[in-house]
């Protein structure tokens, strides 16, 4: 799969349910595979310890509805403060699924042109990198969702971006200048999580948040994150 469509597919949309099970917030996520193991990762504010999540596996086109896999609670690193005086959660969470585990989404969702049932790309460990100032990025997720009761689903738009610059990297996140002029938290709502990736297919990092004033965005530093995993799965 081209570096483009690896941005398009790979990003994994998650849902947030309050305690009745009815969708109350979205969020990105992707799937890896280290050694046997096949994690959901996503970024540390997106789940938090609040609600519970699912994502959807597949649409079934004759029942005309969406199977979904239900997740219990995320896994959370933590790291000393700058003054080593306590820990401090990164901004970083994963949650164990079968290694068999397979996702599915029309590619009409993210191109209107095409209808095509595709496998979300299931990335691995030799697919994180550490980010370059000569490559550029992007990432991809569903925004603007919108409730709709009557089949207790959000609808979204798919928003896809490129042309991050990476300039630096500050408090455990990585600093991407944006090509244009940021639109505003709103338009971004719903990419939290979202893999990072550059024009050479290496995974650098997941998107965390933005600055509209400095035109950048910040994600969390996936190859640090991915060194304390293997040791937690040892």
């Amino acid at each position: 799969m081209n570096w483009q469509d690896l941005i398009k597919y790979s990003s994994v949309q998650m849902a947030g349910l309050d305690e009745q099970g009815n969708p109350i917030g979205i969020g990105s996520g992707c799937l890896l595979d280290i050694g046997d193991h096949r994690l959901l990762l996503t970024v540390f504010h997106v789940v938090n310890d609040s609600s519970s999540w699912c994502v959807p596996i597949r649409f079934d086109e004759l029942e005309q509805k969406t199977e979904v896999l239900f997740l219990n609670q995320f896994n959370h690193i933590y790291d000393l403060n700058e003054d080593k005086s306590g820990m401090v959660n990164v901004e970083f969470s994963f949650h164990p699924v079968r290694a068999t585990l397979k996702l599915f989404t029309s590619k009409r969702e993210r191109n209107p042109k095409v209808d095509e049932i595709i496998e979300i790309p299931v990335l691995k460990e030799t697919d994180i990198g550490e980010p370059n100032r000569t490559v550029r990025y992007g990432f991809s997720g569903n925004i603007r969702a919108e409730y709709h009761p009557d089949v207790g689903a959000f609808f979204t738009d798919n928003h896809i971006y490129h042309g991050l610059e990476y300039i630096r990297t500050e408090n455990n996140l990585h600093v991407f200048k944006m090509p244009d002029a940021h639109p505003g938290h709103e338009y971004f709502k719903g990419c939290s999580g979202a893999p990072i990736i550059g024009e050479d297919g290496r995974v650098v990092s997941l998107v965390s948040s933005g600055s509209i004033e400095k035109k950048e965005i910040y994600g969390a530093t996936l190859s640090k994150c991915i060194r304390t995993l293997n040791q937690y799965l040892r």
